[in-house]
């Protein structure tokens, strides 16, 4: 139970750092209409999830209930794109170019479109 509660409070402030930042001057910035606190947000969360999940094959130590609640808990909540991001890594390390082309290519187009689809059902 205390590692799911653990789980949850770095959700917590994965969450509140999505918000802080979303919420910041970059929120204000916009280049080719492009949202840059979230693609910033997006960046971050992919560099520090690939970091943390390779951080023990490279020699640092960190406890597999810590990573647990750095990627689930903390960057889950902070963006979901670096779960994404991660499996894409996986697959290319693994020599499935292809597969890690496919899943970008749909994964995004997917997304993007079902969003729309959610956002375009409820204005009708």
């Amino acid at each position: 139970m205390s590692k799911i509660l653990l789980i949850g409070f770095f959700g917590a402030i994965g969450t509140l750092l999505r918000y802080f930042i979303s919420s910041s001057a970059l929120k204000n910035i916009i280049y080719f209409d492009i949202p840059i606190a979230i693609l910033f947000i997006n960046i971050l969360g992919s560099f520090f999830f690939g970091l943390i999940l390779s951080s023990t094959s490279e020699g640092f130590y960190i406890s597999r209930d810590f990573q647990l609640y750095l990627t689930t808990g903390l960057l889950a909540a902070f963006t979901t794109f670096s779960t994404f991001s991660w499996e894409v890594v996986e697959m290319i390390n693994s020599k499935l170019y292809m597969n890690a082309l496919i899943y970008s290519f749909t994964s995004v187009l997917l997304c993007v479109l079902f969003c729309w689809l959610g956002y375009i059902i409820l204005r009708t």
